[in-house]
């Protein structure tokens, strides 16, 4: 639904339909949605090996089954519910069908892949950067009938993605105030960072040794593969696959980082989830096929070994923002309400994951700063999910005697230096509305999860309206 300049939801629908029909069948419980997430991981390894065995043989086809089953930022996404997984899945299928109708041809392989390549547009719109980098490959060899067949494949993707191209504008038009910010240089070493390890703000302490070996291991590959490819080591197609998995690991990217400036900023590192599971199989090509000394396979294996584990145990006891036990906060709530009182959220990022898990409480949040680039839940989104935001503080209170207001400490901070640089925009600031119009008995802070009760309203509050 178009709504103001923009559009409700800038995603497209193929993974919220999918995981609606999951819920249909195993309900909404965390360990039921999140399960769908993990079947898909599953079934990514799966065609990782496939994929990797076709190309470089079982040793690398172990390995490289063995590097995605495990790491970090593919467990990371493997266990959320969102639509970075099915995409990982998608485009590397799409690759092995592509290589497929390449080589060996067929009618039906050219059009496996054209459908393969609409539906991850339905799956999320920067697939685009994956699936130009893909189609470009053939260019390569200047083989005119393989350009031609894939851009007849491309129109049919074309084709399948027509219905959903229409609202394309509408969509582009909300990411005109999006949260994503512009990238620079440095953004290509985060994502490889992330890669490696997982996509967290994690403990600086390990800022330096993730950095060094995203560092280390990519200037092996790429040095292992110019001189395996300039000197003509292995098989002919060995070597073509070679360069596929390095063209599709970083050119996408690159892409996106260049569409960042161009366009509109859109770099998100967990977008490109599908190129780390090509760095995976490229690195279990370096590991199998790249003719290293032992020596440094194994200290190379072992410190990634070791960033491996720091990255699964920073995953599973993560507990600040984005992702604080909002369950715990909920009991903490239930336990503590009594009848009249009120739950106010900041906004919608502590308000909906509270209310998915306990839907019995009386929890209500505040809108976003219109036009702000976090404004992205639209009016025509919340009538859907049956979730209105309040437009202040005082319209969430509505002068009841006692208030418990959630918000995150880095929000708290966040609006407090906004209202420094603008005071204009201080009647957005909610927790300061409470401050100024309740007295502030107590706090609980789950991690950096802040819940403040408020009671004794003051006069001006009972009459207070959105300024």
């Amino acid at each position: 639904t178009p709504v103001e300049g923009g559009a409700a939801d800038v995603h497209p629908l193929l993974y919220y339909t999918t995981l609606d029909y999951w819920m249909e069948l195993f309900g909404d419980s965390p360990a039921a949605v999140r399960l769908y997430s993990a079947l898909l991981g599953v079934a990514c390894v799966l065609v990782v090996y496939g994929l990797s065995r076709e190309w470089f043989g079982v040793r690398a086809a172990f390995t490289a089954a063995l590097i995605t089953a495990v790491a970090p930022f593919h467990v990371q996404y493997s266990q959320e519910t969102r639509m970075y997984m099915l995409l990982a899945l998608a485009l590397t299928l799409t690759t092995w069908v592509y290589w497929r109708a390449l080589r060996r041809g067929g009618w039906g392989s050219w059009l496996l892949f054209a459908v393969l390549a609409g539906l991850s547009m339905y799956i999320q719109q920067l697939a685009a950067f994956f699936l130009m980098s893909l189609g470009l490959i053939p260019l390569w060899t200047r083989d005119r009938k393989q350009i031609i067949r894939t851009g007849l494949a491309a129109f049919g993707a074309l084709l399948i993605y027509l219905p959903w191209l229409l609202y394309l504008p509408d969509q582009l038009g909300k990411l005109r105030q999006y949260w994503v910010q512009k990238p620079n240089i440095l953004h290509f070493w985060l994502t490889l960072r992330s890669f490696i390890s997982v996509n967290l703000d994690f403990s600086p302490a390990w800022w330096l040794p993730t950095f060094l070996l995203s560092a280390v291991l990519t200037v092996f590959l790429l040095v292992r593969a110019y001189r395996v490819l300039k000197r003509r080591v292995g098989s002919a197609a060995e070597r073509e696959a070679l360069r596929w998995v390095l063209w599709l690991a970083f050119m996408p990217m690159i892409f996106m980082w260049i569409a960042s400036y161009l366009f509109q900023p859109m770099f998100l590192p967990r977008a490109l989830l599908p190129s780390a599971v090509l760095f995976y199989i490229a690195l279990a090509w370096l590991f199998t096929c790249g003719k290293m000394p032992p020596l440094v396979v194994g200290s190379l294996g072992s410190v990634w070994a070791v960033v491996i584990v720091f990255g699964l145990v920073t995953h599973y006891t993560w507990d600040t923002f984005p992702t604080p036990p909002f369950d715990e906060a909920d009991h903490y709530l239930s336990d503590e309400m009594q009848p009249g009182d009120v739950i106010v959220h900041a906004n919608k990022i502590t308000a909906l994951p509270m209310i998915y898990y306990d839907r019995d409480l009386p929890q209500r949040y505040v809108r976003d700063i219109p036009g702000s680039g976090s404004d992205t839940l639209a009016v025509p989104t919340q009538k859907s999910l049956r979730l209105l935001a309040d437009d202040c503080a005082a319209v969430s209170a509505n002068g009841a005697e006692r208030v418990w207001f959630v918000t995150f400490k880095q929000l708290e901070e966040e609006m407090e230096e906004l209202v420094e640089d603008e005071p204009d925009k201080a009647q957005y600031d909610s927790f300061a509305w409470f401050k100024n119009h309740y007295q502030q008995m107590n706090k609980k802070a789950f991690h950096d999860l802040n819940i403040y009760l408020f009671t004794e309203p003051d006069d001006a509050s009972l009459r207070a309206i959105c300024d």
